[in-house]
Protein backbone atom coordinates (compact mmCIF):
# COMPACT_ATOMS: atom_id res chain seq x y z
CA UNK A 1 0.00 0.00 0.00
CA UNK A 2 3.38 2.33 0.85
CA UNK A 3 3.90 2.25 -3.03
CA UNK A 4 0.38 3.10 -4.25
CA UNK A 5 0.02 6.21 -1.45
CA UNK A 6 3.52 7.07 -2.89
CA UNK A 7 1.88 6.91 -6.54
CA UNK A 8 -0.75 9.23 -5.68
CA UNK A 9 1.01 11.72 -4.09
CA UNK A 10 3.44 12.24 -7.31
CA UNK A 11 2.77 14.57 -9.85
CA UNK A 12 0.44 13.55 -13.09
CA UNK A 13 3.22 13.67 -15.66
CA UNK A 14 5.42 11.21 -13.15
CA UNK A 15 2.80 8.93 -12.85
CA UNK A 16 2.39 9.05 -16.82
CA UNK A 17 5.91 7.91 -17.68
CA UNK A 18 5.41 5.01 -14.49
CA UNK A 19 2.65 3.97 -15.96
CA UNK A 20 3.84 3.55 -19.56
CA UNK A 21 7.11 2.46 -18.57
CA UNK A 22 5.36 -0.55 -16.49
CA UNK A 23 3.19 -1.12 -19.70
CA UNK A 24 6.54 -1.11 -21.73
CA UNK A 25 7.83 -4.27 -19.35
CA UNK A 26 5.08 -6.69 -20.10
CA UNK A 27 2.43 -5.36 -22.84
CA UNK A 28 0.89 -9.01 -22.16
CA UNK A 29 0.58 -7.98 -18.64
CA UNK A 30 0.60 -4.35 -17.20
CA UNK A 31 1.76 -3.50 -13.79
CA UNK A 32 3.63 -6.52 -13.59
CA UNK A 33 6.82 -4.28 -13.16
CA UNK A 34 7.43 -4.23 -9.32
CA UNK A 35 7.18 -8.18 -9.06
CA UNK A 36 10.59 -9.59 -9.68
CA UNK A 37 11.76 -6.02 -7.83
CA UNK A 38 9.81 -7.59 -4.63
CA UNK A 39 11.36 -10.99 -5.28
CA UNK A 40 15.06 -9.59 -5.50
CA UNK A 41 14.54 -7.11 -2.65
CA UNK A 42 12.87 -10.21 -0.18
CA UNK A 43 15.69 -12.26 -0.69
CA UNK A 44 18.30 -9.58 -0.46
CA UNK A 45 16.51 -8.89 3.27
CA UNK A 46 16.54 -12.59 3.69
CA UNK A 47 19.92 -13.61 3.30
CA UNK A 48 21.23 -9.97 4.05
CA UNK A 49 23.24 -9.41 0.77
CA UNK A 50 24.38 -6.16 -0.83
CA UNK A 51 22.85 -6.17 -3.47
CA UNK A 52 22.15 -8.47 -6.82
CA UNK A 53 20.27 -8.63 -10.23
CA UNK A 54 17.47 -10.92 -10.88
CA UNK A 55 16.86 -11.38 -15.26
CA UNK A 56 13.52 -13.72 -16.47
CA UNK A 57 13.41 -13.53 -20.08
CA UNK A 58 10.72 -15.38 -21.58
CA UNK A 59 8.45 -14.40 -25.43
CA UNK A 60 5.88 -12.53 -23.74
CA UNK A 61 8.21 -10.93 -20.94
CA UNK A 62 11.50 -9.74 -19.81
CA UNK A 63 12.52 -7.78 -17.04
CA UNK A 64 15.75 -7.32 -15.08
CA UNK A 65 15.56 -6.22 -11.15
CA UNK A 66 18.80 -4.20 -10.15
CA UNK A 67 18.99 -3.43 -6.27
CA UNK A 68 21.66 -2.79 -3.84
CA UNK A 69 24.86 -1.52 -3.42
CA UNK A 70 27.75 -2.25 -6.04
CA UNK A 71 30.47 -0.97 -3.82
CA UNK A 72 30.19 0.26 0.06
CA UNK A 73 32.87 2.61 0.31
CA UNK A 74 31.93 4.95 -2.66
CA UNK A 75 28.41 3.79 -2.41
CA UNK A 76 27.82 3.25 -5.71
CA UNK A 77 24.65 1.39 -6.72
CA UNK A 78 24.40 -1.65 -8.84
CA UNK A 79 22.14 -1.07 -12.36
CA UNK A 80 21.58 -4.23 -14.59
CA UNK A 81 25.07 -2.89 -16.18
CA UNK A 82 26.91 -4.06 -13.05
CA UNK A 83 29.41 -6.75 -14.19
CA UNK A 84 29.76 -9.78 -11.47
CA UNK A 85 32.26 -12.53 -10.72
CA UNK A 86 30.08 -15.22 -11.53
CA UNK A 87 32.49 -18.47 -10.60
CA UNK A 88 31.42 -21.77 -11.78
CA UNK A 89 28.96 -20.22 -13.88
CA UNK A 90 31.86 -20.03 -16.43
CA UNK A 91 32.04 -23.62 -16.81
CA UNK A 92 29.36 -23.66 -19.25
CA UNK A 93 31.79 -21.58 -21.94
CA UNK A 94 34.75 -23.17 -20.64
CA UNK A 95 32.97 -26.65 -21.87
CA UNK A 96 31.30 -24.85 -24.63
CA UNK A 97 35.25 -24.19 -25.84
CA UNK A 98 36.38 -27.07 -25.72
CA UNK A 99 33.35 -28.91 -27.55
CA UNK A 100 34.19 -26.84 -30.15
CA UNK A 101 37.47 -27.97 -30.66
CA UNK A 102 35.99 -31.58 -30.00
CA UNK A 103 34.11 -30.69 -33.18
CA UNK A 104 36.82 -29.18 -35.16
CA UNK A 105 38.69 -32.36 -34.37
CA UNK A 106 41.43 -30.86 -32.32
CA UNK A 107 40.49 -32.45 -29.23
CA UNK A 108 38.75 -36.00 -28.61
CA UNK A 109 36.86 -36.71 -25.65
CA UNK A 110 38.15 -39.98 -24.94
CA UNK A 111 41.76 -38.91 -25.34
CA UNK A 112 44.16 -39.25 -22.79
CA UNK A 113 44.35 -35.96 -20.43
CA UNK A 114 48.27 -36.42 -19.42
CA UNK A 115 49.39 -35.90 -23.16
CA UNK A 116 47.40 -32.60 -23.26
CA UNK A 117 48.56 -30.50 -20.79
CA UNK A 118 50.72 -27.67 -21.94
CA UNK A 119 51.90 -25.60 -19.04
CA UNK A 120 51.90 -27.25 -16.06
CA UNK A 121 55.30 -28.58 -14.30
CA UNK A 122 55.51 -31.99 -12.74
CA UNK A 123 51.20 -32.91 -14.20
CA UNK A 124 52.06 -36.58 -13.94
CA UNK A 125 52.33 -36.49 -10.06
CA UNK A 126 48.45 -35.16 -9.82
CA UNK A 127 46.70 -38.67 -8.73
CA UNK A 128 44.91 -39.79 -11.73
CA UNK A 129 45.80 -37.91 -14.24
CA UNK A 130 46.97 -40.38 -16.37
CA UNK A 131 44.33 -42.48 -16.70
CA UNK A 132 41.48 -39.75 -16.94
CA UNK A 133 40.65 -38.23 -20.55
CA UNK A 134 38.71 -34.99 -21.62
CA UNK A 135 35.13 -36.00 -21.44
CA UNK A 136 35.83 -37.05 -17.93
CA UNK A 137 36.92 -33.87 -17.02
CA UNK A 138 34.14 -32.13 -18.34
CA UNK A 139 31.55 -34.21 -16.37
CA UNK A 140 33.88 -34.62 -13.14
CA UNK A 141 34.21 -38.41 -13.50
CA UNK A 142 37.89 -37.94 -13.37
CA UNK A 143 39.07 -38.65 -9.80
CA UNK A 144 40.80 -36.43 -9.17
CA UNK A 145 41.09 -33.76 -6.12
CA UNK A 146 40.50 -30.77 -5.92
CA UNK A 147 43.01 -28.31 -5.96
CA UNK A 148 40.50 -25.43 -3.36
CA UNK A 149 42.09 -26.54 -0.38
CA UNK A 150 42.53 -24.98 3.33
CA UNK A 151 46.19 -24.56 1.81
CA UNK A 152 45.47 -22.76 -1.24
CA UNK A 153 42.95 -20.22 0.13
CA UNK A 154 45.07 -19.66 2.73
CA UNK A 155 48.26 -18.99 0.77
CA UNK A 156 45.93 -17.35 -2.27
CA UNK A 157 44.95 -15.19 0.94
CA UNK A 158 48.20 -13.86 1.25
CA UNK A 159 49.39 -13.59 -1.98
CA UNK A 160 46.11 -12.61 -4.00
CA UNK A 161 47.99 -12.07 -7.45
CA UNK A 162 46.58 -13.65 -10.74
CA UNK A 163 46.22 -17.43 -10.53
CA UNK A 164 47.67 -20.04 -13.03
CA UNK A 165 46.91 -23.51 -13.72
CA UNK A 166 50.35 -24.06 -12.90
CA UNK A 167 50.45 -22.06 -9.65
CA UNK A 168 47.05 -23.75 -8.24
CA UNK A 169 47.31 -27.12 -9.65
CA UNK A 170 49.78 -28.61 -7.47
CA UNK A 171 47.86 -28.03 -4.25
CA UNK A 172 46.00 -31.14 -5.63
CA UNK A 173 48.93 -33.21 -5.85
CA UNK A 174 49.12 -34.77 -2.56
CA UNK A 175 45.42 -34.86 -1.83
CA UNK A 176 43.86 -37.81 -1.92
CA UNK A 177 41.30 -39.01 -4.78
CA UNK A 178 37.55 -38.75 -4.43
CA UNK A 179 37.63 -42.51 -6.03
CA UNK A 180 38.61 -44.08 -9.35
CA UNK A 181 38.52 -42.54 -12.41
CA UNK A 182 35.17 -42.98 -14.42
CA UNK A 183 33.65 -44.63 -10.91
CA UNK A 184 32.98 -41.87 -9.32
CA UNK A 185 31.42 -38.65 -10.06
CA UNK A 186 33.13 -35.96 -7.64
CA UNK A 187 32.79 -32.20 -8.82
CA UNK A 188 36.22 -30.82 -8.65
CA UNK A 189 37.35 -27.92 -10.18
CA UNK A 190 40.81 -29.17 -10.79
CA UNK A 191 39.15 -30.99 -13.56
CA UNK A 192 38.23 -27.58 -15.13
CA UNK A 193 41.71 -25.62 -14.63
CA UNK A 194 42.84 -28.80 -16.69
CA UNK A 195 40.45 -27.77 -19.42
CA UNK A 196 41.67 -24.03 -19.87
CA UNK A 197 45.21 -25.21 -20.23
CA UNK A 198 44.33 -28.50 -22.73
CA UNK A 199 42.47 -25.59 -24.47
CA UNK A 200 44.98 -22.82 -24.63
CA UNK A 201 47.38 -25.83 -26.07
CA UNK A 202 44.69 -27.45 -28.49
CA UNK A 203 44.19 -23.68 -29.80
CA UNK A 204 47.51 -22.45 -30.35
CA UNK A 205 47.11 -19.43 -28.12
CA UNK A 206 46.22 -18.93 -24.47
CA UNK A 207 42.63 -19.84 -22.76
CA UNK A 208 41.80 -16.01 -22.37
CA UNK A 209 41.73 -15.53 -26.23
CA UNK A 210 39.84 -18.89 -26.74
CA UNK A 211 36.91 -18.18 -24.69
CA UNK A 212 36.86 -14.68 -26.24
CA UNK A 213 37.25 -15.37 -29.76
CA UNK A 214 34.96 -18.57 -29.43
CA UNK A 215 32.44 -17.90 -27.38
CA UNK A 216 32.56 -14.16 -26.01
CA UNK A 217 32.46 -12.89 -29.54
CA UNK A 218 29.79 -15.21 -30.69
CA UNK A 219 27.37 -14.90 -28.20
CA UNK A 220 27.61 -10.78 -28.72
CA UNK A 221 29.26 -10.99 -25.05
CA UNK A 222 30.81 -7.04 -24.91
CA UNK A 223 30.54 -6.63 -20.90
CA UNK A 224 32.80 -9.37 -20.36
CA UNK A 225 36.27 -10.07 -19.31
CA UNK A 226 38.35 -13.52 -18.26
CA UNK A 227 39.22 -11.93 -14.26
CA UNK A 228 38.83 -8.04 -13.57
CA UNK A 229 40.71 -4.88 -13.24
CA UNK A 230 40.11 -3.36 -10.32
CA UNK A 231 39.72 0.36 -11.15
CA UNK A 232 36.80 -0.63 -13.92
CA UNK A 233 33.60 1.40 -12.25
CA UNK A 234 30.95 -1.09 -13.52
CA UNK A 235 32.25 -4.27 -11.21
CA UNK A 236 29.93 -5.06 -8.39
CA UNK A 237 32.46 -6.04 -5.37
CA UNK A 238 32.39 -8.59 -3.07
CA UNK A 239 31.37 -9.06 0.35
CA UNK A 240 32.28 -11.87 2.87
CA UNK A 241 33.06 -12.04 6.59
CA UNK A 242 36.63 -14.65 6.00
CA UNK A 243 38.10 -13.43 8.90
CA UNK A 244 35.05 -14.38 11.05
CA UNK A 245 34.96 -10.67 12.80
CA UNK A 246 31.21 -10.17 12.14
CA UNK A 247 31.68 -7.90 9.68
CA UNK A 248 32.01 -8.32 6.03
CA UNK A 249 34.83 -7.07 4.31
CA UNK A 250 35.55 -6.60 0.56
CA UNK A 251 37.20 -9.53 -0.74
CA UNK A 252 36.87 -9.18 -5.07
CA UNK A 253 40.31 -9.29 -5.44
CA UNK A 254 40.43 -12.67 -4.84
CA UNK A 255 37.72 -13.15 -7.26
CA UNK A 256 38.85 -11.20 -9.98
CA UNK A 257 42.00 -12.81 -10.15
CA UNK A 258 40.93 -16.34 -11.10
CA UNK A 259 40.76 -15.89 -14.90
CA UNK A 260 40.90 -19.81 -15.03
CA UNK A 261 38.90 -22.37 -16.81
CA UNK A 262 37.08 -23.59 -13.33
CA UNK A 263 35.41 -19.94 -13.07
CA UNK A 264 36.94 -17.73 -15.41
CA UNK A 265 34.11 -14.62 -16.15
CA UNK A 266 33.20 -11.62 -14.74
CA UNK A 267 30.17 -10.37 -16.92
CA UNK A 268 26.39 -8.68 -16.62
CA UNK A 269 22.70 -10.34 -16.57
CA UNK A 270 22.38 -9.16 -20.04
CA UNK A 271 25.62 -10.57 -21.35
CA UNK A 272 24.49 -14.34 -19.60
CA UNK A 273 21.11 -14.33 -21.01
CA UNK A 274 22.93 -13.48 -24.78
CA UNK A 275 25.06 -16.54 -24.04
CA UNK A 276 22.04 -18.92 -22.84
CA UNK A 277 19.96 -18.23 -25.83
CA UNK A 278 23.01 -18.52 -28.29
CA UNK A 279 23.79 -22.09 -26.56
CA UNK A 280 20.81 -23.18 -26.26
CA UNK A 281 18.14 -21.78 -28.32
CA UNK A 282 20.14 -20.36 -31.42
CA UNK A 283 22.36 -22.82 -32.20
CA UNK A 284 25.07 -20.27 -32.60
CA UNK A 285 28.38 -21.94 -30.45
CA UNK A 286 27.59 -25.81 -30.97
CA UNK A 287 26.53 -27.88 -33.22
CA UNK A 288 22.91 -29.78 -32.68
CA UNK A 289 24.31 -33.21 -32.17
CA UNK A 290 26.95 -31.72 -29.47
CA UNK A 291 24.63 -29.97 -27.39
CA UNK A 292 22.83 -32.75 -27.28
CA UNK A 293 25.40 -35.01 -25.70
CA UNK A 294 26.25 -31.56 -23.39
CA UNK A 295 23.21 -32.16 -21.93
CA UNK A 296 22.59 -35.33 -21.80
CA UNK A 297 23.11 -36.86 -18.30
CA UNK A 298 25.72 -38.66 -17.46
CA UNK A 299 26.40 -42.34 -16.72
CA UNK A 300 27.30 -41.51 -13.02
CA UNK A 301 25.08 -38.33 -12.23
CA UNK A 302 21.77 -37.55 -13.86
CA UNK A 303 22.09 -33.99 -12.65
CA UNK A 304 24.94 -33.18 -14.81
CA UNK A 305 25.93 -33.36 -18.49
CA UNK A 306 29.08 -31.82 -20.16
CA UNK A 307 29.71 -28.36 -18.15
CA UNK A 308 26.03 -28.11 -17.15
CA UNK A 309 23.99 -28.87 -14.49
CA UNK A 310 20.34 -30.44 -15.57
CA UNK A 311 16.97 -29.93 -13.58
CA UNK A 312 13.50 -30.36 -13.69
CA UNK A 313 10.84 -28.57 -11.82
CA UNK A 314 7.27 -28.25 -12.81
CA UNK A 315 7.83 -25.28 -15.21
CA UNK A 316 9.60 -28.40 -17.32
CA UNK A 317 13.45 -29.11 -17.80
CA UNK A 318 16.41 -27.01 -17.59
CA UNK A 319 20.08 -26.15 -18.12
CA UNK A 320 22.36 -24.44 -16.24
CA UNK A 321 24.89 -23.62 -13.81
CA UNK A 322 25.74 -22.15 -10.31
CA UNK A 323 28.59 -20.50 -8.95
CA UNK A 324 29.73 -19.66 -5.37
CA UNK A 325 32.87 -17.91 -4.26
CA UNK A 326 33.55 -16.02 -1.59
CA UNK A 327 31.45 -12.44 -2.03
CA UNK A 328 29.94 -13.86 -5.06
CA UNK A 329 27.08 -16.18 -6.07
CA UNK A 330 25.38 -16.43 -9.49
CA UNK A 331 22.78 -19.10 -10.89
CA UNK A 332 21.13 -19.45 -14.63
CA UNK A 333 18.90 -21.80 -15.94
CA UNK A 334 17.44 -22.30 -19.57
CA UNK A 335 14.12 -24.01 -20.00
CA UNK A 336 14.00 -25.42 -23.42
CA UNK A 337 10.41 -25.84 -23.13
CA UNK A 338 9.86 -22.32 -23.02
CA UNK A 339 12.65 -20.84 -24.52
CA UNK A 340 13.06 -18.97 -21.10
CA UNK A 341 16.35 -17.59 -19.34
CA UNK A 342 16.86 -16.86 -15.75
CA UNK A 343 19.59 -15.02 -14.01
CA UNK A 344 20.76 -14.00 -10.69
CA UNK A 345 23.73 -12.23 -9.44
CA UNK A 346 24.51 -10.97 -5.55
CA UNK A 347 27.69 -10.03 -4.08
CA UNK A 348 27.32 -12.07 -0.79
CA UNK A 349 26.86 -15.41 0.02
CA UNK A 350 23.51 -16.94 0.78
CA UNK A 351 22.77 -18.99 4.20
CA UNK A 352 19.36 -20.44 2.97
CA UNK A 353 19.65 -23.54 -0.14
CA UNK A 354 16.59 -22.43 -1.43
CA UNK A 355 17.11 -20.79 -4.67
CA UNK A 356 15.54 -17.14 -5.64
CA UNK A 357 15.05 -18.89 -9.09
CA UNK A 358 12.27 -21.63 -8.09
CA UNK A 359 10.28 -18.48 -6.96
CA UNK A 360 11.03 -16.10 -10.10
CA UNK A 361 9.79 -19.30 -12.42
CA UNK A 362 6.68 -19.74 -10.44
CA UNK A 363 6.36 -16.14 -11.08
CA UNK A 364 7.17 -16.02 -14.44
CA UNK A 365 5.66 -19.01 -15.89
CA UNK A 366 2.31 -18.76 -13.46
CA UNK A 367 1.73 -15.37 -15.33
CA UNK A 368 2.42 -16.07 -18.81
CA UNK A 369 0.54 -19.93 -18.64
CA UNK A 370 -2.59 -18.40 -16.75
CA UNK A 371 -1.54 -21.03 -13.73
CA UNK A 372 -2.55 -18.73 -10.32
CA UNK A 373 -1.95 -22.05 -8.39
CA UNK A 374 0.07 -21.10 -5.24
Amino acid sequence: MAFWRGLLSTSASVLTVMVASAAATSAAEPGRGQVFHSILQRYLDQEDLNGGVLLVSAPHHREVAALGFADDRTNTRITADSRFYVASVGKMVTATTALQLVEEGALSLDAPVLGLVGSVPDIAKLPNVGKANVEQLLNHSSGIADYLTDKFSEDFHANPTRLTAARVLPYAYKEKPPGQTGKVHEYSNSNYVLLGDIIAKADGGSFEESIRRRVLKRAGMDNTTVGADPKDRTLAHGYADLEETGENQDVSRYAWNSPLGDGPLVTTADDLERFLFALFRDGKLLKPATLARMTAPSKLEAEYGLGVELGHDRWGDWYGHSGLEDGFEAETRYYPGRKAVLVVMVNGNTESEKSILDRAAAALFRATSGDTRK
